[in-house]
């Protein structure tokens, strides 16, 4: 076996081993670098690599969305699918409109997304308080959207 091929499988090994709480903090991360690619690739006017990065992004906030549990936390998986419907409207309006703007607007709320999912799963959802408060604040956001 070749080192490519041991890493490879050292990496499906990680990914099919990982509990979800990391899982969901590697789609995040994977989001919020393909979100800053599409931004640098916009401000560079590079609309073919604007496109690229865009589609990866709607596919990651697309597949947050289809993996809400709504019978769990309902008022906020109620909200994040409304944020995430709106991200996704958005890129898609930004990228017949190839304007940058809305991909930062976008960028902007995931960031605030993955930081409170990545605080509540490295602190724990009992000792951060950012559990309560990003329900809120995603409750507020998805009224403004």
């Amino acid at each position: 076996m070749t080192p490519k091929a041991y890493a490879r499988t050292y990496q499906q090994t990680q990914v099919a081993t990982i509990d979800r709480a990391r899982l969901l903090l590697l789609v995040l991360d994977g989001g919020l670098k393909f979100l800053k690619l599409t931004n640098q690739a916009g401000e560079q006017e590079d609309w073919p690599r604007f496109a690229e990065f865009l589609s990866r992004s709607q596919a990651i906030i697309a597949e947050l969305m289809n993996t809400l549990d709504h019978r769990v936390g309902q008022d906020l998986s109620r909200n994040l699918e409304r944020l995430y419907e709106f991200m996704l409207y958005h890129l898609t309006d930004a990228n017949v409109t190839r304007n940058p703007a809305k991909v930062r607007e976008v960028t902007r709320i995931f960031e605030v997304i993955a930081g409170a999912f990545r605080e509540v799963i490295e602190n724990g959802a009992g000792k951060s308080r950012s559990a309560s408060h990003f329900a809120s604040a995603a409750a507020q956001t998805a009224s403004a959207a």
